[in-house]
């Protein structure tokens, strides 16, 4: 189960450090901003990439009707990056406000 988000995650982390350098200066003259940079990597990088359901009932969702027995896709990365949800989403910001705030592991409390 956590082989493919913890990859990612590292990966996509050292990625996004050198990406972007003022984030990476303000880890090394403050490590303690590792424990909010590791949910900002988990949002940014998105380590999972989909989550497909089948719906269930007839419904609506944002005006777009959806039929019992419709496939329905939910991108981690399109979540993470919604403007109306995450100020400035397509930043990596190591202190940012409310870091835990991402759908990455879908919604609520997630600990491996």
């Amino acid at each position: 189960g956590g082989n493919d988000t913890t990859r990612n995650s590292i990966s996509g982390g050292l990625y996004a450090l050198n990406k972007f350098p003022a984030e990476y200066d303000k880890l090394r003259a403050n490590p303690e901003l590792i424990a909010s940079m590791v949910p900002e990597i988990i949002r940014w990088q998105t380590p999972l990439a989909h989550m497909r359901r089948t719906a269930l009932t007839d419904t609506e969702i944002a005006g777009q009707p959806i039929k019992k027995g419709d496939k329905v896709i939910m991108w981690y990365v399109s979540g993470n990056r919604d403007e109306s949800a995450i100020e400035t989403p397509e930043a990596f910001i190591i202190d940012r406000e409310r870091p835990r705030q991402h759908l990455s592991f879908g919604f609520g409390i997630h600990r491996c």
